[in-house]
């Protein structure tokens, strides 16, 4: 098996992918990135400057060795989400049942300067910054950066985001077509910045301002800051594109966001200055072409943000492909990439869609008392038969049992909650015999290491 690869992207899996095929399977790599080294720009992007890292991607870099005393010094944990109703109440809701259910709020900036760095110290790894990927063009065994060409010598990864050109041209060669889901929200961030030193907001809690067709969020930051993500319509009735003077920015807030108006330190600024994102996911029908190219991350299964699992199922992919290289050492890479696409494509494409209903639940149904009402019950479920019933946010954010697994057993379980509560069954008013009988007819028993 050759031992040389070329990789795109130096964003967060590329340096991950990297570090891993050097450290755990003596490769060396060249990795190749469009953008100035991360450690030497500061500049804002307008991508989201704060990510949530969860199980997955925590297993994923103990795995590669960087999870160490400091990395953990930079995550700020996240136990629930604290709701701010639009009278000014606020109710907090817990990710789970347990101690260890929470999620870290970390700065994108940071997780990848510490990746490029780890993957520079195995001394196998070899960045190109300022290099941009304009086109590969397999049947002549080329591929082109900033325009000037070069041999392909060795199988390349493409870790180059939702963009990808690696991705682009494992399709042309196939003839499939990539499908992007592009919703009709997009996001711009805003600021709050300390008072005195200290937060403005619990530290600890991932913040929703949740108002049915739109909402903004708030995580929390080192420097005892927090950087908030509108998400709302691109155009029409209450859109980005509706608000164009500071008497209607002052409007709108004061009417939807009336508790985080004085929040916000420099409103005006931020939101007719800071660039609006897309929101934008992708299904790949192939991630590889033989053993030659292979998508990863983004450039296979790009996501929206509302399960905050992007990064973690990049990561994931890492330790994933990595896995099945450990295990299969006979194997060729043209086999490896057909594992590897078989095994994880389900999850990539199952990610995309809870993170398009987790939308949903975060801008709407987190308001619901019967929302409310199955979340507690699934609590008492889950502590009643741990092996059997386990909330649908648990199983993603907290364990390793695949996206599409998850996906499948979490349907399930939304029938076993909605068949108890029609019945009178609630958390108050609790029947364990009635919920036995029900898990022991639709749920196997599930196995899995965290």
């Amino acid at each position: 098996m050759k031992n040389q690869f070329t990789v795109i992207g130096s964003g967060l899996a590329g340096p991950l992918i990297s570090s891993i095929l050097a450290t755990k399977h003596d490769c060396n790599i060249e990795i190749y990135e469009r953008s100035e080294d991360a450690r030497n720009d500061n500049m804002f992007s307008g991508r989201s400057i704060n990510l949530a890292l969860s199980n997955r991607g925590i297993k994923a870099l103990k795995y590669a060795g960087v999870y160490d005393d400091y990395f953990k010094s930079i995550l700020i944990p996240m136990h629930g989400r604290t709701i701010h109703a639009i009278d000014g109440k606020t109710i907090f809701q817990p990710y789970g049942n347990k101690k260890e259910h929470y999620i870290n709020s970390v700065s994108r900036s940071e997780i990848n300067k510490m990746l490029i760095e780890f993957a520079e110290k195995t001394k196998r790894v070899n960045f190109h910054f300022n290099m941009k990927c304009d086109k590969v063009d397999l049947p002549n065994n080329k591929i082109y950066f900033n325009g000037v060409s070069q041999k392909i010598t060795s199988p390349i990864i493409g870790a180059d985001g939702y963009r990808s050109v690696i991705s682009q041209h494992i399709s042309d060669l196939k003839n499939e077509k990539r499908d992007y889901v592009d919703i009709a929200h997009s996001y711009k961030e805003l600021t709050i910045n300390p008072k005195n030193n200290e937060y403005q907001m619990d530290s600890n809690s991932l913040h929703i301002w949740p108002r049915r067709d739109m909402m903004m969020i708030a995580l929390p930051n080192i420097d005892k800051s927090f950087t908030c993500t509108l998400f709302m319509k691109q155009s029409g009735e209450n859109s980005f594109e509706s608000i164009k003077t500071t008497e209607a920015l002052y409007a709108f807030f004061e009417k939807y966001f009336p508790d985080a108006l004085h929040l916000i330190s420099d409103i005006e600024n931020d939101f007719f200055k800071n660039p609006t994102g897309k929101l934008i996911g992708l299904r790949c029908p192939s991630w590889n072409y033989q053993d030659k190219m292979l998508s990863i991350g983004d450039a296979a299964h790009a996501t929206v943000p509302f399960y905050g699992q992007g990064m973690n199922a990049s990561f994931e992919d890492c330790f994933i492909l990595s896995q099945i290289i450990t295990n299969n050492p006979t194997l060729s890479w043209t086999e490896i990439f057909d594992q590897f696409c078989l095994t994880r494509k389900k999850d990539g494409d199952a990610i995309l869609d809870l993170s398009l209903d987790n939308y949903r639940v975060m801008r709407s149904d987190v308001l619901d008392e019967m929302h409310i009402k199955k979340q507690n019950l699934s609590f008492i479920l889950n502590k009643d038969f741990p092996d059997y019933f386990i909330p649908l946010y648990t199983m993603v954010s907290f364990t390793s049992i695949p996206y599409s697994i998850a996906e499948e057993r979490g349907k399930i379980q939304e029938k076993i909650l909605k068949i108890l509560i029609d019945s009178g069954v609630t958390p108050e008013n609790y029947n364990k015999q009635k919920a036995s009988d029900l898990i022991s007819k639709y749920l196997s028993k599930i196995e899995y290491n965290n």
